[in-house]
C-alpha cells in the first residue's frame, strides 16, 4: 500500500500526531510484510509452527485496519484505535503479546494529542508493563526481552525531544535486545536462531525508522 506522507518531514518536528502515528504503523506493518518469511523461518520456540511472522503480520494488519481511514489527528485516540484492532484481530502467542504491547502503549498515551519525546517514553514503558503483566509465565530471550530493553534504552533518553536519533537507539537496542536472545532462551542457541517474536518486534521498529529516513519499505532486509 503507497504511503500516505514522506516520513522525512517528521524528523525534525520534535513531536507527532495521530496521522502520523497512523502512517507510522502503516510503514511498519509493510516492513513486517516485507520479512514475513524471515520471521516465520526463525520460530522454534514456544511450538516450532513457521508461523509466528504471519501471526504477528495478521495482528498488525487488524490494527491499521481500525485506522485506516480514520481522520482523526489526537495520538491518544488513534492508539486506543491501534490497540483494539490488535487485540480482536492478534493471532498466535505472538500476535497476543504484540496486542498487548499496543494496549500498553495506547495506555501511556491517555489521550494526549501529540507524541514528543517523554509521552513515547511513558508510553513504552507503560507497553512493556502490560505485555509482562498479560503473560501467565514470561519467559525472557523472547518478544518480552526486546520490549524490556527497548523501554530501558528510551530511559536513557529522558528529557530529549523526539528525533531520528531518538528512534535510532531504541532501533538499535531491539537490535540488540534479539542479537542476545539465544544467550537467555536456550532452545534457540540449540536452533542457531535468534527469538522470531523479538525479531518480528525489532522490524515494526525499524520499519517506522526506515520511514522517516525515506528508506524503501519493499525489499526485505537480509
Amino acid at each position: 500500500f503507497p504511503l500516505m506522507v514522506d516520513g522525512r518531514e517528521l524528523a525534525n518536528r520534535g513531536a507527532f500526531n495521530g496521522q502520523i502515528l497512523k502512517a507510522l504503523v502503516e510503514a511498519s506493518t509493510a516492513w513486517l510484510k516485507s520479512n514475513q518469511q524471515l520471521v516465520n523461518s526463525l520460530n522454534v520456540f514456544p511450538v516450532p509452527d513457521g508461523d509466528t511472522g504471519t501471526n504477528m503480520l495478521l495482528t498488525m494488519q487488524a490494527a491499521y485496519n481500525e485506522v485506516m481511514n480514520s481522520k482523526e489527528t489526537n495520538a491518544g485516540k488513534v492508539a486506543h484505535a491501534i490497540a483494539q484492532g490488535a487485540l480482536m484481530g492478534a493471532r498466535g502467542n505472538s500476535g497476543v503479546i504484540l496486542s498487548q504491547l499496543w494496549r500498553g502503549f495506547a495506555r501511556g498515551l491517555d489521550s494526549l494529542e501529540e507524541i514528543d519525546g517523554n509521552t513515547l517514553l511513558q508510553a513504552l514503558i507503560e507497553s512493556r508493563n502490560t505485555a509482562y503483566k498479560g503473560v501467565v509465565r514470561p519467559v525472557e530471550g523472547t518478544i518480552l526481552t526486546v520490549a524490556k530493553d527497548v523501554a530501558a534504552a528510551a530511559e536513557q533518553l529522558k528529557g530529549q525531544s523526539f528525533s531520528i536519533d531518538w528512534l535510532e537507539t531504541i532501533v538499535e537496542a531491539a537490535d540488540q535486545s534479539v542479537q542476545k536472545t539465544p544467550e537467555l532462551l536456550p532452545i534457540l542457541k540449540q536452533a542457531g536462531v535468534v527469538d522470531s517474536g523479538g525479531k518480528g518486534l525489532f522490524l515494526i521498529l525499524e520499519g517506522m525508522l526506515r520511514f522517516i529516513k525515506g528508506q524503501s519499505l519493499e525489499a526485505p532486509s537480509t
